[in-house]
């Protein structure tokens, strides 16, 4: 295939799906997940607990986490177990407390390189000091309270982290010298939980007819890195470079190329990306998502109608 000639729109007015997935994703279509039941939580009973290798013990109500200075943080968030392609992806402006304030008034000791998040659902994960230092104890979603299956009361949002390191519904953060085997981390998932560098076609889907100058787009994400180039790749051929939206770490970005297919028939389009780390991503990386997160390629097959 050819690279058609770039016309001067924009990727919203062209591709609908494309817009709808690369813009902030609307709260009642933010993917969500959890290991039991969706905890019911009286905002006026609930009290943060901030405890353990600290010289001043914390609890904190929820208006006392109204009263502290409100910080603003535009992040992505992916489920590490999204396959290539997946839609459990979604990027959302997180409005709550930094947590660096908050260990400020707990006084917390050298000792305590860890953080253990307990959670009223029963989920647990366990965080180092030092992953945390632009995170957010967030209570509001697009400028809305958080909703109870996102996280109401208050959420951890720690950007360049898969999302099972960002737990809901917190009520203890325990300071400990020791982490935590937590939930997926004693199921043998990565205790780290740093994002991979990842992209994905989103239009057209796979095994999809059409016809025509055939429009490629899709999203690429690499955590706390910015995408600095996406690439794909037709039949095996040589990659070429696909234009790409502002990129910014912590949030994903938006690609879109339009190619003339030479003749009706079947065509394998592959497609990667490149952090500003200078990794670019390879088929020899595992697909699957477990341990670390899905690596490898994401390809989809498009049929060509006519040319």
């Amino acid at each position: 295939m050819a690279v058609a000639e770039q016309k001067p729109t924009s990727i919203q007015s062209r591709i609908p799906l494309l817009r709808r997935s690369t813009e902030i994703t609307p709260i009642d279509q933010f993917f969500r997940q959890q290991i039991r039941r969706v905890p019911i939580i009286q905002q006026e009973t609930w009290i943060l607990s901030i405890s353990g290798l600290v010289e001043n013990p914390v609890p904190l109500t929820y208006q006392d986490l109204q009263t502290l200075p409100t910080t603003e943080l535009a992040c992505t968030l992916s489920c590490i177990g999204n396959p290539l392609g997946g839609r459990w992806i979604g990027d959302a402006v997180w409005s709550g407390a930094a947590l660096s304030s908050i260990f400020e008034r707990a006084d917390v000791s050298s000792d305590a390189p860890y953080l253990h998040f307990l959670c009223a659902d029963g989920y647990a994960t366990s965080l180092r000091l030092e992953q945390l230092s632009d995170a957010l104890l967030a209570f509001e979603m697009n400028g809305r309270m958080l909703t109870p299956e996102h996280g109401f009361p208050a959420r951890v949002i720690v950007p360049g982290l898969y999302g099972y390191k960002m737990p809901k519904w917190i009520q203890k953060i325990e300071l400990s010298n020791e982490p935590l085997i937590g939930y997926w981390e004693g199921r043998g998932w990565s205790a780290d939980g740093a994002v991979q560098t990842t992209a994905a076609i989103f239009n057209p889907h796979h095994g999809e007819a059409v016809s025509g100058i055939v429009t490629l787009s899709g999203i690429a994400y690499a955590g706390s890195r910015r995408v600095t180039q996406v690439e794909i790749s037709v039949d095996g051929g040589a990659w070429m470079p696909a234009p790409i939206s502002a990129s910014t770490p912590h949030r994903w970005t938006s690609w879109q190329i339009d190619l003339v297919p030479p003749a009706p028939g079947e065509y394998l389009i592959k497609v990667r990306a490149t952090d500003s780390d200078g990794f670019t991503q390879s088929e020899r990386a595992s697909a699957k998502p477990f341990p670390n997160g899905a690596g490898g390629l994401h390809s989809v097959v498009v049929r060509v109608a006519n040319a």
